[in-house]
């Protein structure tokens, strides 16, 4: 399954990276890809993930808002 996120804050490759591994950490995601440039992000999972969780990882980072698309 999917499920788009927007994630205001992002403007390069690193960001793109740093957020890619951040949501690998999170229990359910397999697969989390971000555009840098829209700001879209897309996240492959299976079972439940704790969304509430993902959002304050990212956001944990101190330069990233995440809302669902």
């Amino acid at each position: 399954m999917k499920k788009a996120f927007r994630v205001k804050g992002t403007h390069c490759r690193a960001c793109k990276a740093l957020i890619e591994d951040v949501c690998g950490d999170i229990l359910g995601v397999k697969r989390c890809t971000v555009d840098f440039g829209t700001g879209n992000m897309v996240v492959e999972y299976e079972g439940k993930p704790d969304w509430n969780a993902l959002k304050k990882e990212i956001e944990s980072l101190g330069k990233y808002t995440v809302e669902e698309a």
